[in-house]
């Protein structure tokens, strides 16, 4: 018997091949990096939604304050509204509405319905969340009127005085 293969002839079956481990090191390196960006992307986001979701649930309470307050001015005969205070408030009504809401945050009052008693326009502004109300006379479907823009805000830049 005789052995006829040559030394070059293609063999059939399962060929294996090993891999060079630096490119399975680097790959491997790459699909974690890219699962890490991933998920910090996911949870940023999930935690900058939830932080809006509670401005805005404050600032609709705000509203509520401002309506209650404004009411207790009219009994008295004066206006929750004075445009030449920083804050667009009467004096000691913005502790009166830090009380009624139990929220801590700042309230600038930009506009005044006197003959409604309500908030025409509205800031709230808590940490790093920034809501704007703007009445829009047009009830939803929960019953709330108007309308509530929440935004995010970074700082870039810090300049002190010396």
């Amino acid at each position: 018997m005789t052995d006829e293969r040559t030394d070059k002839a293609f063999e059939e079956g399962v060929q294996f091949y090993r891999k060079r481990p630096i490119r399975v090191i680097v790959m491997d390196t790459l699909a974690i990096f890219v699962c890490f960006v991933f998920m910090t992307v996911f949870i940023g986001w999930a935690v900058a939604d939830a932080g809006a979701r509670r401005a805005h649930k404050e600032a609709r309470d705000i509203r509520r304050a401002l309506i209650s307050v404004g009411t207790e001015y009219y009994a008295e005969r004066e206006s929750l509204y004075d445009p030449s205070n920083r804050n667009g408030l009467s004096d000691g009504a913005a502790d009166r509405i830090a009380e009624l809401s139990t929220r801590n945050g700042a309230v600038i009052l930009y506009s005044w319905d006197e003959e409604n008693n309500t908030p025409l326009q509205f800031e709230y502004r808590i940490g790093m969340y920034r809501v704007i109300y703007t009445d829009s006379s047009i009830m939803d479907q929960v019953g709330a009127k108007g309308e509530y823009e929440v935004f995010y805000s970074i700082e870039l830049l810090t300049f002190e005085a010396e």
